[in-house]
């Protein structure tokens, strides 16, 4: 991978299992030498299962692989129920709609659950689909024990988010008769035995009570009712969201379910899609803890409703396709000004230069297409070519922009010195903060630091060694630390930071 792992979701998960990996712990995750009890283990197991395909290395790679099986399951998932609703042709399509959306094609290369989740999700909801057209037990079957590994990979939601927009899509396409079946008695169970598996092994190897108070309540529940202030938003946060996250496609929706409620043989597919979106959006919009990514689930019902209504924009008037095409068009003609002249931009961290290539496939790919839709309107040429520019255009950013971010987003000097100066078995001190990303780079396991007095015996019990604060925090702990040793001072993102290379035995 060309990109590093990035704060705050990617090292941390990549941490995580690096540090269950060392200690052996491989039922009760552990960070800083200490039980993490925000998230079950799936991703974790599946980071370490990477791992084999990088000679043991946590790396980029490995802790990134769960979330490209997502995005495969997910995609394959989405393109069958596609053919199931619609035909091949649409199928196709519909994998390469949601492949270059922004939202999907973003957390696909990115280490976290939700990607992991959404394909676990996505497979499981083919499976029940599929048994309505396709009734055998091992259909339904397989698809709770997907919902099992699904609440392994992020909790309750693995389970009532497939569920829901099930039992939804159904009520909104007129067949309430279709949920009248046994299997909710026997799946539901079959399920929560994944979990509940693994709880009974995490108590075995010696969880305390308080790791399960966490995992199982205070995660869910307070992150519902905001009492743990995690990404507390308004209830119509996701609004601004819905849409944006689903471009370059965005424009295209409003056409597709125009066209497709004039198609009497596609109606009840998209009363399907809006119960599906509807659920998604009123599930998590009820939540005070929210975050864009946790409406991914969306994208797919979208995708599918723009690849089956495509072949018949034909039926709708000429304005409704020249407004669509239209401002699209000026979209990507704006942005790629705006990357052609990131050069002149001195404001911009790294190189303006970066930008360019995608600003010139963003250019020749407008001409293209405007020259195109003049010629043939939106044929098979046009959405050939608007998928190929967006692919090459998201292909240079991952290849060439976002190496270029590396520097600014990891800690380099910081784990540089901390290879050469500390000893494999010896902690970094991390004052008032995780750093799980400080540790990965370092290769060297962590320890969370609470105070003063707790960073002076660690520093005097150690002897030499590296702490690591914010910039704010030594300001008011320097009078105290600053003759142990040399500190040096770093960026990561917005963050001002700083580490001390001490040698405790000097300390007054």
């Amino acid at each position: 991978m060309m990109r590093d792992l990035w704060e705050p979701d990617e090292p941390r998960f990549t941490y995580v299992a690096w540090e269950m990996d060392q200690s052996d712990s491989w039922f009760v995750p552990m960070r800083n030498g200490e039980i993490y009890a925000h998230k079950p283990p799936l991703m974790f197991w599946l980071i370490k299962a990477g791992t084999f395909l990088t000679g043991g290395d946590f790396n980029g790679l490995s802790g990134r692989l769960p979330s490209l099986l997502g995005a495969i399951l997910s995609l394959w998932a989405v393109s069958r129920m596609c053919l199931m609703w619609f035909d091949a042709a649409a199928a196709w399509r519909a994998v390469f709609v949601l492949s270059v959306s922004f939202l999907f094609w973003w957390k696909a290369g990115t280490g976290q659950i939700d990607m992991l989740l959404l394909g676990l999700e996505m497979t499981a909801l083919y499976l029940l689909f599929s048994h309505d057209k396709h009734p055998v037990s091992w259909r339904w079957k397989l698809a709770f024990c997907f919902m099992g590994l699904a609440i392994l990979a992020k909790g309750p939601v693995g389970l009532i988010v497939p569920a829901g927009i099930f039992i939804t899509a159904k009520i909104f396409s007129g067949r309430k008769k279709e949920l009248k079946k046994f299997y909710w008695l026997w799946g539901i169970p079959l399920a929560l035995a994944f979990p509940a598996a693994w709880l009974m092994a995490a108590k075995a190897s010696g969880a305390p009570p308080s790791y399960f108070e966490e995992i199982l309540f205070k995660q869910n529940i307070g992150r519902v009712s905001g009492e743990m202030e995690a990404h507390v938003q308004p209830f119509y946060y996701y609004v601004k969201y819905l849409l944006a996250h689903f471009m370059p496609w965005t424009l295209f929706v409003p056409a597709s379910i125009a066209v497709l409620m004039k198609d009497e043989k596609n109606l009840d597919r998209l009363k399907m899609i809006g119960g599906w979106v509807l659920f998604v959006v009123m599930f998590f919009s009820m939540s005070k803890g929210k975050r864009d990514l946790y409406i991914l689930s969306v994208y797919p019902a979208l995708s599918m409703m723009v690849a089956a209504a495509w072949p018949l924009f034909v039926n709708l008037s000429n304005k409704w396709i020249t407004w669509t095409v239209y401002p699209l068009i000026g979209i990507l003609i704006v942005c790629a000004i705006a990357l052609l002249i990131s050069p002149l931009i001195h404001l911009i961290p790294v190189s303006g230069w970066v930008f360019v290539p995608a600003g010139l496939i963003l250019a020749a790919g407008s001409v293209y297409l405007l020259f195109n839709f003049r010629n043939n309107s939106l044929g098979r040429g046009w959405f050939g070519g608007f998928v190929a520019t967006i692919i090459l255009v998201e292909l240079t950013v991952s290849m060439i922009v976002f190496p270029a971010f590396n520097p600014l987003k990891t800690p380099q000097a910081l784990a540089k010195d901390a290879q050469e100066l500390l000893a494999p078995d010896q902690r970094l001190l991390l004052y008032d903060m995780n750093g799980e990303i400080m540790a990965l780079n370092s290769h060297r396991k962590g320890k969370h630091i609470r105070t003063p007095e707790e960073l002076e015996k660690e520093m005097r019990a150690s002897g030499k060694g590296i702490a690591v604060f914010s910039k704010h925090d030594w300001d008011q702990l320097k009078n105290r630390f600053q003759s142990a040793g040399i500190l040096h001072e770093f960026k990561m993102g917005s963050k001002d930071l700083c580490y001390l290379i001490y040698d405790g035995g000097v300390m007054p």
